[in-house]
């Protein structure tokens, strides 16, 4: 095979691991088929990675495989046997390193095999401590002298252990003790292992535990400290300090895994981390973990997926990655679906990859948590799958989650994440933070707040803002550079109270202008570009917000102003002229040149006449809305209103919006900001409030609008009751109107088109004082659409004034005389 350059260090991928083994023994095997010898190694070594092994350890030592004398390990001589049976002539047969007999089945020793007499168990021939006679052993006494079958008689290993625990903590009873070491090892011998080691040194169970010389002792006293023991002390990492299982020797002591991973850790040759050693290459040099995962000669292409990764396993096809690894296909007990999964530990019954893990909000007992049972409409979680208590296992963190191990639950994990991310070098956090952190603890999904806070872009702006800024303020978030990830950080704070709301779009408007405004030297045009920004358009938009947040088309109209001003100064200052010396020639020169925004354009320069920037003589074309653009087709109007009032299949939100566009004319500008108190009921009647007065909404469009109401959702993390009635995915805000926009497009409303043809309707059925009480346009808006569609409504004032005039006097006839 070709070896493939793959790393920067200069790392070859090998041939298949089988491959070269069998190439060694094919230099050696020649009377044998390169098939065969392939088939009986593959039947022997079947591991991958211990067919490298024994292949690097058969080409340094390959005179085994012609002498068949050990030292070697013991799978060489296996191999030999297996190869041998199969017809091979030139590979030597396992013999004995001792006798040199030849072997059938080889008994070994570490890398040395050998025949039982040779290399089999070593004789446990002593002097007797009792009659001296060179013997079998048959016991050892607690202080290990060994004792002939004749002479011995097992100890009493319970009573002395209990007379030193009963000076040690005399609450404890000698059948506590004895229950203590019945439950710390079950084996005989390992709990005389355990006496003889506290007779030796009571100082074991007074917190001297972690040099204990066997693991047993450890394991009885956390046997006697839970039945009670109050002077008994667990003993903490001599590492660390913590009070975790001291499994792991290092030297004369035990450790927990983390320290003794840390001791045995080492510099890794690629990464130039310090992380535990997981591997050495051929060269002896330290790879961590994830470098050796990494690494080419660990990765080949799936055979199921057809993607280089890790190989899982083999197939009869070939290499398998984890993912593709073959599993039996099961029907889901919760979702109904027929796949991978496994068994739950929980109720015994199948349980798919996508429900494993899967938090939902129980339908029990309303809290949330991962699903352990139920249906996907009716999910259960762990407490309400089987209330036992005894059966669960709690969080080592926490102690109150019900889960199938004492692993850290998923809010523990999250909140130890948030610390760690909010914390700044010095160990402070900002309280912001700590108010974001206990609401994101709560969410409902915490796995997506984990998802959310692994991506790069999230933890680099949040470790800059911790690093640069200790206190976390609007003007500290105005400080980063800008970003989405930035900005749905900010309406997080916004909405758990850290920070106070404001116009974000209003704001970024103002920045803007400010960058343009400031890239001029000071003089009349920059006077002139502030002066129409800062006190024309700006100043007559906040005083029509009235507090609320600005529009996208209201914050674009301005942005369009900008730019056209801007645009037409800066082709003043490339022809060497300024605002006030040009001419009339110049205005009707630039907007021949097709500009972005002619309209916004020629305002400006009236704006600039009026103010006396610009000379009195000098006109701006005024362009002025010359009705709607056809086509209206009202046949396809209605066609798509029927398909959004009866297909169930579309969201209930997209068909609510469109037929809103449909059959009332509304902007998605408007759509977007709509709250729930503009939906009334009035009896058996819903009532939307779209201008000054109220519409009644006809069947089924009040069904769909009440069901909105009431099913009304939100993709962010944060739970926020808010009064939208279409919320977006920024917490505490309404859907975006570019969003609300592509949605319409998918179900086929063309908000502009759709809402023109509508408004043309309306107008050639509705007087424009009604119209625009009922749909919340403008008036003059109202008229210019009622002139455009035809709509002849001229004597309408005058008929209602009639009609009125005509009770009036009824009821004066009908009224009885003084």
């Amino acid at each position: 095979m070709t070896a493939v350059a793959s790393h920067d260090q200069g790392a070859q991928v090998r041939p298949e691991p089988l491959d070269e083994l069998v190439d060694i023994l094919c230099r050696v095997e020649t009377s044998l088929a390169r098939a065969v010898i392939r088939a009986v190694t593959a039947s022997v070594v079947q591991q991958r990675a211990r067919q490298r092994r024994l292949a690097d350890e058969l080409a340094k030592a390959p005179d085994v495989l012609s002498t068949g004398k050990s030292p070697a390990p013991i799978i060489v001589g296996k191999l030999l046997l297996a190869l041998k049976q199969a017809g091979a002539q030139q590979l030597a047969a396992p013999v004995c390193r001792q006798c040199g007999r030849q072997l059938r089945t080889p008994t070994y020793a570490r890398r040395d095999w050998g025949c039982h007499g040779c290399v089999g168990t070593p004789s446990t021939r002593a002097s007797c401590a009792k009659c001296g006679q060179e013997q079998e052993v048959r016991g050892r006494d607690l202080l290990g002298r060994p004792y002939c079958s004749r002479c011995y008689v097992a100890d009493d290993v319970t009573a002395p252990l209990v007379e030193i625990v009963a000076g040690i903590d005399a609450s404890l009873t000698p059948e506590a003790v004895a229950g203590a070491l019945e439950r710390a090892d079950k084996r005989a011998s390992g709990r005389r292992q355990i006496t003889a080691a506290v007779v030796e040194r009571p100082e074991l169970l007074t917190g001297a535990g972690a040099s204990a010389p066997v693991p047993g002792v450890l394991r009885f006293i956390e046997e006697l400290h839970a039945v009670g023991a109050q002077a008994v002390v667990v003993p903490p990492c001599p590492g660390c300090g913590r009070h975790k299982l001291l499994r792991q020797p290092l030297g004369a002591v035990r450790v927990c895994s983390y320290c003794a991973a840390k001791a045995r850790s080492s510099i890794c040759s690629r990464c130039e981390k310090t992380k535990p050693v997981n591997h050495r290459d051929e060269n002896g040099e330290v790879l961590c973990e994830p470098c050796w995962s990494g690494d080419p000669r660990n990765r080949q292409v799936c055979v199921g997926c057809g993607n280089l990764r890790r190989v899982y396993g083999r197939t009869d096809a070939g290499p398998v990655c984890l993912q593709c690894r073959p599993r039996p296909e099961r029907t889901c007990s919760i979702c109904g679906r027929t796949g991978r999964g496994t068994i739950s530990r929980a109720t015994g019954e199948p349980l798919c990859d996508l429900c494993k893990g899967h938090w939902i909000v129980c339908s029990g007992c309303g809290e949330s948590g991962i699903v352990r049972g139920g249906t996907l409409q009716e999910p259960l979680c762990a407490r309400c799958v089987n209330p036992d208590p005894d059966f669960w296992k709690r969080c080592r963190v926490c102690s109150t989650t019900w889960q199938l191990t004492t692993a850290p639950c998923t809010r523990c994990s999250l909140d130890a994440r948030l610390r760690q991310v909010f914390t700044a070098a010095d160990g402070a956090t900002a309280s912001e933070l700590d108010r974001l952190r206990e609401r994101l603890v709560q969410v409902d999904h915490p796995n997506y707040a984990i998802t959310w806070l692994r991506k790069t872009n999230v933890q680099s702006t949040i470790t800059a803002l911790v690093r640069e800024h200790p206190k976390i303020t609007h003007a500290a978030l105005d400080a980063m550079p800008p970003s989405k990830t930035l900005d749905h950080f900010r309406s997080m704070l916004i909405s758990v109270g850290a920070l106070e709301f404001r116009d974000e779009g209003l704001m970024r408007l103002e920045r803007e202008v400010n960058e343009t405004i400031t890239r001029y030297a000071p003089g009349e045009h920059q006077r002139a570009l502030r002066g129409f920004i800062d006190w024309h358009l700006l100043r007559r938009l906040r005083g029509r917000l009235k507090d609320k947040p600005a529009s996208v088309q209201q914050l674009r109209n301005v942005k369009s102003h900008l730019v056209s001003a801007d645009a037409f100064l800066r082709w003043l200052e490339g022809r060497g002229k300024t605002l006030s010396g040009c001419a009339q020639a110049d205005v009707e020169r630039y907007l021949n040149t097709k500009p972005s925004y002619p309209r916004q354009c020629s305002g400006f320069v009236r704006w600039a006449v009026r103010r006396r920037y610009a000379p009195t003589e000098i006109k701006a074309p005024a362009t002025r809305w010359t009705g709607p653009a056809g086509p209206h087709d009202q046949d396809a109007r209605w066609a798509v209103a029927r398909v959004l009032l009866h297909d169930e299949t579309l969201p209930t939100a997209d068909r609510v919006a469109g037929l809103l566009v449909l059959l009332y004319a509304q902007t998605t500008s408007s759509i977007h900001r709509l709250t729930t108190d503009r939906v009334t009921q009035d009896g058996d009647h819903v009532l939307l409030r779209l201008g000054d007065r109220p519409i009644q909404l006809p069947a089924p469009l009040d069904a769909l609008m009440q069901e909105l109401v009431a099913s009304r959702g939100t993709d962010t993390l944060i739970r926020h009751e808010s009064d939208w009635l279409f919320p977006g995915r920024s917490v505490g805000q309404p859907i975006h109107e570019s969003r609300l926009h592509r949605r319409l497009n998918a179900i086929g409303v063309k908000p502009g088109r759709s809402r023109s043809t509508a408004l043309f309707a309306l107008a050639e059925q509705v007087p424009a004082g009604l119209l625009s009480k009922m749909l919340g346009v403008h008036i003059s808006v109202a008229v210019a659409w009622q002139r455009a569609s035809g709509g002849d409504w001229m004597g309408y004032a005058a008929d209602v004034a009639a009609r009125s005039a005509i009770r009036a006097g009824s009821r004066t006839t009908d009224a009885p005389s003084a």
